[in-house]
């Protein structure tokens, strides 16, 4: 007699989630300087050790100041120069003025002392200009950090001569905060777009709500980072099909004072899509497909001629499996999943035994009870058949019982003459 099938079902659950949608991606830093030298000179002092945080204005390096130094003393000798010589022009120039008004002197050696005294004015500037220059560079000689950051490691030891705007000594990074940068694809995209143009999303970047998204690093499972979308990109990669998002990350020093999150490290991203909303969600087992539609089997009690559910023998509900289509299903949460349609809550929907269902046969129902397996289910389950023995071939034990021994040599020759045609064979040595 056929068994009826058993399937164990469960019942949904409903849940407030929030749709998101998981993207890679990496982390890049804010601020990335390089620290070059602003003038020329042989490097005389390191004053950090590599990797080290650094404030800005820090100092860093320092190239030789003596001839820098010497620059600077040489325009203020000359600022002094051309202040003193204006001022003897400026007195001439006056007491010029006052000849000419009482016609003392020609308008043309007037118009000398007036130029004399302009020309040493403009002297004085560039003087002066030549001095704030020479100052600058006697400044320069001492490098110091351009931001806060972290620093790479010297890239040019004491004693090395360096070049102005050439040489790169060190480089500096920033790493609070740090910036994600991922690729949403198309699909996700017009998503996002279509929940903003009805007003349920909206991004910090247009001076509205902010967009959360969760982070994990590639050895995380969960997503314990949290940081805020500020700005997503002009045009879509025609390329790749994707919109690239930039989300910004706090990375807090530890009590040591160190950051433990990186620039150029791999992420997962969990870019979260809508609103909150209340949803039906059924167990990930529950669900199969079929040529790309997701269905599940949902038993419906079989009723009696007395208009009750129908039992077996043992008090379990005779049910019929019906195929239901659930549409597009969420993403995996603790092993439940969000359905589109098809399910309400309280149904019996199957979690195990589908193998042997389909649309309307007629089943047993047991109840999901945790990772146990019921007591039906396992009676359904029949031991594998034995294989049946293949007898060997008994050998009688006992000395000289084994494979038999290689022939002789000799016997080995006799046999293939006696194998070979007559007038071939040889006769045995």
């Amino acid at each position: 007699m056929r068994q009826t099938p058993i399937a164990v079902y469960d019942s949904p659950i409903v849940r407030e989630v929030t749709d998101y949608e998981e993207f890679p991606g990496d982390i890049d830093t804010p601020y990335s300087v390089q620290v070059l030298a602003r003038v020329s000179g042989y490097m005389t002092r390191v004053y950090f050790k590599d990797g080290t945080m650094v404030r800005k204005g820090d100092k860093l390096f320092e190239i030789d100041p003596r001839m820098y130094k010497a620059d600077l003393d040489r325009a203020e000798g000359t600022v002094k120069q051309y202040e003193a010589h204006l001022d003897r022009l400026r007195k001439e120039y006056d007491r010029a003025k006052n000849l000419l008004r009482r016609n003392s002197v020609s308008q043309e050696e007037h118009d000398r002392y007036k130029a004399d005294f302009e020309e040493a004015e403009a002297n004085l500037e560039v003087a002066k200009a030549n001095r704030d220059l020479a100052r600058l560079n006697l400044e320069w000689t001492e490098v110091t950090a351009p931001i806060d950051g972290m620093l790479s490691r010297r890239m040019v030891d004491p004693g090395n001569l360096v070049k102005a705007d050439s040489s790169v000594l060190t480089t500096v990074v920033s790493l609070d905060p740090l910036y994600v940068y991922f690729d949403v694809h198309e699909q996700a995209m017009l998503r996002i777009k279509r929940l903003m143009q009805s007003g349920k999303l909206k991004l910090q970047a247009q001076g509205m709500k902010a967009v959360p998204v969760d982070i994990a690093l590639s050895d995380e499972p969960e997503f314990p980072h949290h940081g805020i979308v500020d700005f997503t990109d002009n045009k879509v990669d025609l390329n790749t099909g994707t919109l690239r998002f930039r989300a910004t990350i706090q990375n807090p020093a530890d009590a040591y004072g160190n950051r433990f999150i990186v620039p150029g490290l791999f992420v997962r991203v969990r870019l979260q899509i809508g609103e909150p909303h209340s949803a039906t969600m059924i167990a990930e087992q529950s669900l199969a497909s079929d040529q790309g539609q997701r269905y599940v089997f949902v038993l419906k009690p079989k009723m009696g001629k007395d208009g009750q559910p129908m039992k077996d023998k043992e008090g379990h509900p005779i049910c019929v499996a019906i195929r239901s289509n659930v549409g597009e299903v969420g993403v995996l949460r603790e092993g439940y999943r969000e359905v589109e349609k098809g399910i309400q809550p309280g149904d019996w929907v199957v979690r195990s035994g589908m193998q042997r269902l389909k649309d309307g046969i007629e089943v047993i129902g047991q109840p999901y009870r945790g990772d146990s397996i019921p007591a039906a289910e396992k009676a359904e389950a029949k031991p594998a058949p034995a294989r049946k023995a293949v007898p060997k071939t008994e050998r009688p034990s006992g000395p000289g019982t084994g494979p038999p021994a290689t022939p002789p040599a000799r016997n080995r020759l006799q046999a293939r003459q006696e194998r070979a045609p007559t007038g071939l064979r040889q006769q045995p040595a």
